[in-house]
């Protein structure tokens, strides 16, 4: 009987706190994004498809709809894995969400990839960006 009692409160305390979790991650931050707009200028060609999802991506992203453009952003990584812009792009749209440990990865792949393709004006907006979601959480830039 105890046990019974004690699995229905952990089962309950569990359901809820993933309830809580996925209405976080599902709503955006509101007024409060920190990035409103995404980064539209490729550095480095892509498929006529995966552009297609590129642009849907960033049309998503500037209407708020952030796990559509995670999606589209993901479905570009897969496809073209060295298109910097979707991981970039993808990390501004988990920022905006609040998810900032899964942002802070796709940002680093982004400035990977633009080392790599040494493209120094995105190296230095991812630099800033992620200062930025720093500064938010109340961290020093080397925190992150």
């Amino acid at each position: 009987m105890e046990l019974a009692i004690w699995l229905s409160v952990v089962l309950a305390i569990l359901g809820f706190g993933m309830g809580v979790m996925v209405w976080a991650y599902r709503r955006p931050l509101g007024n409060s994004a920190l990035f409103p707009a995404p980064v539209t200028d490729l550095s480095t060609p892509i498929s006529d498809d995966a552009r297609a999802q590129f642009e849907a991506g960033c049309t998503a992203f500037a209407q708020g709809r952030y796990p559509a453009a995670i999606d589209q952003f993901t479905a570009v990584m897969v496809a073209e894995p060295d298109c910097a812009e979707a991981f970039h792009n993808g990390g501004l749209a988990y920022a905006n969400m609040g998810t900032d440990g899964q942002a802070v990865q796709a940002l680093l792949k982004a400035s990977d990839l633009y080392d790599r393709q040494s493209t120094k004006a995105g190296l230095d907006l991812v630099k800033q960006q992620l200062e930025q979601i720093a500064g938010r959480r109340g961290l020093s830039p080397r925190a992150t």
